[in-house]
């Protein structure tokens, strides 16, 4: 085929195409320099014929095609392949330009603050059917896990509000355009409502985003000289400064740890153990001298928004265990429980969910005294689509072995009560 523009009609044609027997012309889209998958074939007549149309998906083209003769050896007239209609033996193909004049979706989104309303500002959105503009996170450069989303229909939008949960954002957002395949209006992804794909590849922009100072730290037990910041980010270099209470207010500084520029996760802060209070605040402050030592109320400041100082953080230290768990899906038969915190070795177990009530155990993990994060706790059977209800267990009995006939107790919370967290385990994406 000879290289040729490619429009929204998807219609490309070969100039001559000759077949032994009958058959079929293909065209597969460019994978890393090889042939990928097919985006359109058109039956032929065993024959030499001119002209040949052959209508593609355009949005599924690249500027560099493939063509392929294929065998009709199945079901006369039905293209089986993967199956029957393998290539002709020994034909090698052809690889042809396009170029490509569509209309296309586009995002785009320049760099800004997100303010204390939790909403992202996308500038411009072009759809061509209705869909979804949606934020994720940065992981490693790429689009990761989702913290906001909208539905837009098709045409053209301007200074798109994106309603955000800012406590899980990062410094970098990537607006990623989804489409609206499952249920209208209800965002199903990861299980359906993909990104949208243009020539292989999702339509998205990265963007830089300025945030509130702003800490994410969860009640829990003082354990180990030491409480634990699940995340802040931080502009430029600086501080994390913990304080005792005193009389309902921030007192004496009793830890401090240095922050870097950006996001700083899961950040141990050693303290004062004679100074901690049931009730303690966080703050973050400048580093006005990087490399130095925390050096307040002398320098390092406390980090001001819009020329006021900001509420601390407050979070408590008497509430015994503590537990973060989402909504998710499966991973090779597995959920994940953000953190456990527990005063004593312990086991997390999840529990089928009956009438909102733990049922039959599904799987349980040990953990140790402190902070565990990340903890994998295998299923068997791993449910689909259904709630279920983390427990947690006091290990009693034999050392990291769990005793079944109740040497093993619930293990309750300094007010005396269970630690059961429901969440829900989602359909898993194919």
């Amino acid at each position: 085929m000879d290289d040729q523009p490619l429009d929204d009609s998807g219609e490309l044609t070969a100039a001559e195409v000759a077949l032994p027997a009958p058959g079929w012309l293909v065209i597969l889209a460019d994978d890393d320099g090889e042939p990928g998958e097919p985006i359109g074939q058109t039956a032929l007549a065993g024959g030499v014929h001119a002209d040949v149309a052959v209508t593609v998906d355009p949005q599924l083209a690249t500027e560099t095609l493939y063509t392929r003769l294929h065998l009709d050896a199945g079901t006369e007239g039905v293209f089986e392949y993967p199956g029957e209609d393998e290539p002709y033996a020994g034909e090698p193909g052809t690889t042809f330009a396009v170029e490509l004049q569509l209309p296309r979706p586009i995002v785009e989104v320049a760099e800004q603050t997100v303010g204390e309303d939790n909403v992202a500002t996308v500038a411009r959105v072009e759809l061509l059917e209705p869909g979804w503009v949606v934020i994720h996170v940065d992981e490693d450069g790429q689009a990761g896990a989702v913290i906001g989303g909208v539905r837009l229909e098709a045409g053209a939008h301007e200074n798109v509000p994106v309603p955000i949960d800012r406590r899980y954002a990062t410094p970098t957002l990537h607006a990623v355009l989804h489409e609206d395949d499952g249920e209208a209006g209800v965002l199903e992804f990861p299980a359906a409502d993909r990104p949208l794909l243009v020539n292989g590849q999702p339509v998205v922009a990265a963007f830089t985003a300025h945030y509130p100072p702003d800490i994410l730290v969860y009640d829990q037990p003082f354990i180990d000289g030491a409480i634990a910041v699940e995340r802040v980010i931080s502009e430029g270099p600086g501080w994390l400064a913990i304080y005792s209470d005193q009389d309902g207010q921030p007192g004496l500084i009793i830890g401090f740890a240095a922050l870097e520029d950006g996001l700083n996760e899961a950040i141990r802060v050693d303290l004062i153990e004679s100074a901690v209070t049931d009730q303690l605040y966080a703050r973050l402050h400048q580093d006005t001298t990087p490399g130095d030592e925390f050096d307040f109320p002398g320098n390092d400041p406390v980090v001001r928004y819009e020329d006021r100082m900001p509420q601390p953080t407050a979070f408590r230290t008497d509430l015994g265990a503590a537990v973060v768990v989402r909504d998710q899906t499966l991973v090779d038969d597995g959920v994940v429980v953000s953190m456990v915190v527990v005063p004593v070795n312990a086991w997390v177990a999840v529990h089928a969910a009956q009438d909102g009530q733990p049922a039959g155990m599904l799987g349980r993990t040990f953990v140790p005294v402190g902070i565990n994060r990340d903890v994998v706790v295998l299923l068997d059977p791993a449910p689909e689509n259904a709630p279920v209800i983390l427990v947690l267990y006091e290990d009693q009995g034999e050392a990291e072995e769990f005793d079944a006939l109740g040497v093993d107790p619930l293990l309750t919370n300094d007010d005396n009560r269970l630690i059961r967290v429901p969440f829900v385990i989602g359909e898993t994406a194919e």
